[in-house]
Formats: structure tokens, sequence, C-alpha cells
């Protein structure tokens, strides 16, 4: 895989069930990679293979739909509505699933799914309706992954994972990535923090 100006050719593999790190100096071209295997930006060769089927991602949507889910390195600017709730924020990757009749959001599934991965992520919060700026940086950081989870990928991206959240926050999140690998989900955490990188990872790049 390659992006003129930024990365490659350069070529590896993830298992399942297994965390491959990356990492590099800033400008080394480490962010591109992230965001052209989530389908943000194009590569100008190479190809993307995921369970044996080569994949053309000229969009985010068709990572997601291919069954990657990535989580952005700014969760601020690209990431959380702010403004919007806890429910609608995780509920906004499988819109199409949470369809009733008339083509209308049914608000009961919507709920259902949001309070599932409030217990699952153990995201503080009295209720759902809360909107994402009223939380914490690690509880907005595990809603986020929330959204990511909910569209049950077969491969997790994660840029940055703990930037701009609490200790106690990043050892949830540490303990989170490990239970989904330890059920087969494959991750990629693209990080500049080293000890973040070999306190999780099985290889890094």
């Amino acid at each position: 895989l390659s992006k003129a100006g930024y990365f490659g050719p350069i070529s590896f593999s993830v298992h399942h069930g297994e965390i491959l790190g990356i990492t590099g100096l800033l400008d080394s071209g480490r962010n591109e990679l992230a965001r052209t295997l989530a389908g943000v930006i194009d590569a100008d060769a190479g190809r993307i293979v995921l369970n044996g089927e080569s994949l053309c991602l000229t969009h985010p949507s068709d990572a997601s739909q291919a069954g990657i889910a990535y989580l952005p390195e700014d969760r601020l600017s690209e990431g959380l509505f702010l403004e919007k709730s806890i429910q609608e924020n995780i509920a906004v990757s499988v819109l199409n699933r949470l369809l009733g009749r008339f083509g209308l959001i049914n608000f009961e599934r919507s709920l259902s799914l949001a309070d599932k991965f409030v217990d699952e992520l153990q995201i503080a919060t009295p209720d759902t309706s809360r909107p994402v700026q009223t939380l914490s940086g690690g509880n907005q950081q595990r809603v986020l992954l929330g959204r990511c989870l909910a569209i049950e990928p077969k491969l997790l991206i994660l840029h940055g994972p703990t930037v701009g959240v609490d200790v106690g926050s990043k050892d949830t999140i540490y303990r989170i990535i490990q239970s989904l690998t330890a059920s087969g989900l494959g991750v990629i955490i693209i990080s500049d923090d080293l000890r973040e990188l070999l306190q999780n990872c099985d290889r890094i790049l």
C-alpha cells in the first residue's frame, strides 16, 4: 500500500485476536495510513484485503460496510457530535439497522443499543440522553468506541485511543481492548505513545 509523499510501499497483515501497533515520528505517514485504512483518503497503489476479499475504499462508509471501524485521533473535531446525546452518538453508525415503520428511527432499539454499550464500556452517566459534551474525556472516548463497536466490526483501527484521557480511563480502555481481542477481533493501534504500544500490542511496526 502507498500514498505518494506520505507512506509506502508497505505491506503487513493483522490476524484475528491480534493487536498490531504502528508508530512513527511526526509526519512519518502514520496518520495518513490510519485514514487510508479507514477509507478517509485514497491510496495511490496497493490493496487492502479483509478475510480474503479485496476492498475498494473510497469513503468511510465503504470501510464501515466492509466491517472496518475507525476511532479517529481527535474525537472533538473528527469523531463526536458534542451537542447530541450519548444515545444519538452511538446510534449514528447503524441508523439503517434502527429504522422502524415508515423509515423512522425506532427509539426503543436505539435506547437499547446505547444502554448496552454504556454498560459494557463502563460509561459513567445517569442516562443516555445527556449531551456528550457533559462527559469527561475518558467517557467521551468510550462513547466513540461504542459507536465503532455498534457496527460489529471485523477490524478495529484505533488512532491514538487514549489521547487526552486520565490514567484511570486509560486502564479501562486498555482492558476493553484486551477483552475485544480475546473474542477474536483484530485491532490496529496507531500511536506515538510507546508505553501504550508496549503495554498492549502483540507486534509493533
